[in-house]
């Protein structure tokens, strides 16, 4: 659910980057345990007469007090093991929150939370939780408190509860671990108590809310001495055995060759000495990750999806750039660049096809094989590399003759990604690059036509802060990017929907069909205010119009200058309406190379929480006239209409078994177009094991310039001899996102997920602009113009003229009503540590009929009466520590 899902990551995620002490807090003693340890949840080893650290401070719901309930801590270690364990007196042990859920399934808990600094560097770590039913999350730690959970480390945790409260034992082996081993180490330490019926979160080093920083807040943790890490290596083999049942044609000659298909593979970790990590995979096989969501784009932009296969989320914090040094990077009009958009490699093959007849066609490209390399050379710096090559893909036409003939449609290709960065000054100051390559063998005409040959991108970035008290810092980045290939493949990177050089009305960098190379360079520089009540963020920002990194990166803008300006205040402490609160007003500019006005204009956000932990926020834009050059596609330049937007969510107490979440939005331009949607996510937990969460949305859309398509006509001179035909478009959108965590222990889950989706378009009054740089559309079918409609070939005809010089245009009905049902239902049992068995069963359905009329009850049973595909999986990784 989307806004418990922020509130919870806010409340004990997020909220710990913002605390500060005065003083160093007191360092946590490590005591060596020189007999056996078991990991029961019973504290009965003679080492726990050690002192315990005791001191912990309410982050919430009262900040600065003590703990409500008395807590005790232990941090022990052997020659291969850390051990932190922890007793926890409840006055109220039969209330004590027992959840059992998946893995990184992080939801309200009594939790502790342990998080580690090894290179003491007071930015990058890792954290590991458990709860009181025995649920574990971990992950990383960077930038001084971000988290990313995408890694999986293999460690264990024992969790019992008793007549007092409960008790937590957890076993992390070094060899889990990076750091720069010596004789006398000192490392970064935080603890962190939950107690979920009281929303209470304590800390051993509390930094108030409106306070920056996380890891550099850390306490010490001293007495690990004369730990001498093995080496590590892990290898990971693993066997998939698929079974697909798809809708086909029956005389298909290809369905049954891949109906059973049988996939070997590997992963591979080893560690170079205790501080650098390689992970390699051979032949990947990720088909236990959750499928895609359905989407409606009837944008000319890409649809951008979140990344899900292990190999690649994992270690990808060490990846990001142009965000570090920052508490917020405030990207809403001109962010960050995502140069690494991992799931470029793997991707479905883009070549098209020649001949006709029965095709069998890749759905990826497969990895032959990847491998990265993570780690920190010392305490500042950090490096990361990965390369990943993926195969020349074929598709198989069964010819009209019957010969089945082959036709490349994926050159044979190379990924690399290098990025480092440096710290100084304790993490004052900071400097990274990073260089991305795309490197194809493309010698098929067909292909060098619509990939390149090579594409690289060559980035600078850091920060500063300006002051003592680390209140103010600066960020900035520089990038240039070069792609080379063919003169057809330049022709259509300089047609990207978010360059569009052929505009007949371009004047700084108009197309140019003899290119074979293009170079462009991005730039971006941003001041934050870190902590205190008061908050200020300012931005510059631009990229030239040949900047282009799509080969590796996820792109959606360039030709663009731009500038916001933020200004806000927060209240962190209750003032007997309110636990906390905060408004931030901003402004932002943007133009392209030609001093083109594309957006200007006010946002505006407020957040509440209550007293009873209820919460309330709304949002508001306000965007003036402008100028589109994206409105026609590649066509002249045209005025863009004021749009005003206003967006409102809520939340009720996330303590209780059910938490309700609705919310709701309304927009319009002064063209008449219109946006209204509503809906509301639900979480029910009925017991410790089941997770239910449900959320559902309902839209309608007036848009009063739809695209249709442009058509050759000499006689319309106001737009250079092109008609660009757009329409009024009534869109309805229906759709539900059902999610069932059943967790039977802690190793042993199973997780459903179901979308139900139907989107509606009934496209009606169709126009065509009137001139370039205006905001006028004459409607087909007025004013002497005709327009009619062919229901037998679902074909219009119109003419814009009537029966003057221009001659008609066609398009077929644009109508829609797309309709998808898709699933996935996963058995995931985690047999050994770090050895998984799943069984997984994906099914999809979809269905056309009745395109522009919208029907629940009809489409619902259209959909359900549909033949839909099958696909089961079995897969077993087996982790074997060499």
């Amino acid at each position: 659910m989307r806004f418990l899902t922020s509130l919870i990551f806010t409340s004990i995620i997020i909220t710990p980057t913002a605390f500060a002490q005065d003083n160093k807090p007191a360092p946590i003693k490590a005591y060596k345990v020189t007999g056996s340890f078991n990991i029961d949840g019973i504290l009965d080893e003679d080492v726990y007469d050690s002192s315990a650290v005791e001191s912990f401070t309410q982050l919430d719901p009262n900040e600065g007090e003590p703990v409500s309930e008395d807590t005790y801590m232990w941090v022990f270690y052997d020659e291969s093991n850390l051990y932190i364990c922890g007793k926890f007196i409840d006055s109220q042990p039969d209330s004590i929150d027992v959840a059992l859920m998946r893995r990184d399934n992080l939801t309200a808990s009594d939790w502790l939370w342990i998080y580690l600094d090894p290179y003491n560097d007071d930015r990058s770590g890792v954290y590991f939780a458990v709860n009181a039913g025995g649920s574990i999350c971990d992950g990383t730690l960077y930038n001084d408190g971000a988290m990313d959970d995408a890694w999986d480390g293999i460690w264990e945790s024992k969790s019992v509860v008793t007549d007092e409260g409960w008790n937590v034992e957890v076993r992390i082996p070094f060899s889990q671990l990076r750091f720069n081993a010596s004789e006398n180490m000192v490392w970064g330490i935080n603890l962190n108590r939950d107690i979920r019926r009281k929303n209470e979160m304590s800390f051993y080093v509390m930094i108030p809310k409106h306070e920056s920083g996380f890891n550099s807040k850390f306490a010490d943790l001293v007495g690990l001495n004369g730990i001498k890490p093995k080496q590590r290596i892990e290898l990971l083999p693993y066997i998939v055995q698929r079974a697909q049942y798809l809708r086909h044609d029956p005389d298909d000659p290809f369905y049954k060759d891949n109906q059973y298909n049988t996939t070997i593979g590997a992963d591979l970790k080893f560690s170079l000495e205790s501080n650098l990590n390689v992970d390699a995979t051979f032949n990947p096989d990720f088909g236990q990750v959750e499928v895609d969501p359905a989407v409606l784009n009837l944008t000319a932009f890409e649809t951008f999806y979140d990344e899900k296969r292990p190999f690649f989320i994992e270690g990808a914090d060490i990846f990001r750039f142009g965000r570090e040094g920052s508490n917020n990077s405030w990207g809403f009009d001109f962010s960050n660049p995502t140069l690494f958009y991992s799931r470029r490699i793997g991707r479905a093959p883009q070549g098209n096809i020649t001949k006709e007849g029965y095709v069998d066609y890749p759905v990826e490209t497969r990895i032959i094989g990847a491998a990265k390399l993570t780690g920190k050379i010392d305490e500042t710096w950090s490096v990361g590399a990965l390369s990943a090559v993926t195969e020349r893909s074929f598709a198989k036409i069964k010819t009209a003759e019957g010969r089945t003939v082959e036709e490349e449609v994926e050159p044979f290709t190379h990924y690399g990604v290098i990025r480092t960065k440096i710290e100084f000054d304790e993490g004052r100051q900071g400097l990274g690059m990073i260089l991305t390559s795309v490197n194809r063998n493309t010698d098929k005409p067909e292909l060098q036509s619509i990939l390149g040959n090579n594409s690289f991108t060559f980035g600078v970035d850091g920060w500063t802060f300006l002051d003592n008290d680390d209140t103010y810092v600066l960020t900035g980045s520089v990038i240039g990017s070069y792609v080379e290939g063919s003169k057809e493949y330049m022709v259509r990177t300089q047609r990207q929907p978010y360059r569009y050089f052929q505009r007949p009305d371009k004047t700084y960098m108009p197309i140019d069909s003899s290119r074979t190379s293009m170079a462009g360079v991005y730039s971006r520089v941003m001041l934050n205010k870190q902590k205190g009540n008061f908050y200020v963020n300012a931005v510059l920002g631009t990229s030239s119009p040949g900047f282009e990194y799509n080969d590796l990166g996820s792109q959606s803008l360039a030709d663009r200058i731009s500038g916001h300006a933020v200004a806000g205040y927060r209240w962190y402490q209750p003032d007997g309406m309110f636990r906390r609160k905060s408004v931030y007003l901003a402004f932002m500019r943007n133009v392209d190379y030609e001093n083109n006005l594309q957006r200007q204009g006010f946002y505006t956000t407020v957040n509440l929480q209550f007293t009873n932990f209820y919460s309330l926020g709304f949002n508001s834009f306000y965007n003036m006239e402008a100028v589109s050059t994206t409105l026609t596609r590649g066509g002249p330049k045209v005025k863009a209409p004021q749009y005003f937007a206003f967006n409102l969510f809520t939340a009720s107490d996330p303590r209780i078994d059910l938490v309700i979440e609705p919310y709701a939005g309304y927009s319009n331009d002064e063209l008449g177009s219109s946006e209204y949607y509503y809906g509301v996510d639900f979480g029910w937990k009925p017991n410790s094991q089941i997770d239910l969460s449900v959320g559902a949305e309902m839209a309608r859309t007036i848009n009063e310039t739809q695209w249709v398509g442009v058509f050759d006509d000499p006689t319309a001179i106001t737009t250079y001899g092109r008609r660009y035909v757009f329409a009024e478009i009534d869109q309805q959108l229906l759709s539900a996102n059902i999610r069932l965590n059943w967790t039977f222990t802690p190793t042993i889950s199973l997780q459903l997920y179901v979308q139900p989706f139907f989107a509606v378009g009934n496209y009606r009054e169709f126009k065509e602009l009137d001139r370039a740089s205006s905001m006028d559309y004459n409607v087909l079918g007025r004013q002497g113009s005709t327009i009619s409609y062919n229901t037998d070939q679902g074909l219009y005809e119109a003419d814009p003229d009537g029966e003057g010089e221009s001659s008609p245009i066609y398009f077929y009905n644009p109508d829609f009503n797309f309709k998808s049902f898709r699933g996935n239902l996963v058995l995931r049992w985690e047999v050994l540590p770090g050895s998984v068995f799943y069984l997984v069963w994906t099914n999809e359905r979809h269905d056309y009929r009745d395109p522009g009329n919208f029907s629940f009850g009809r489409d619902f049973s259209n959909l359900w009466e549909e033949e839909s595909d099958n696909v089961f999986l079995a897969k077993f990784s087996y982790w074997i520590d060499i």
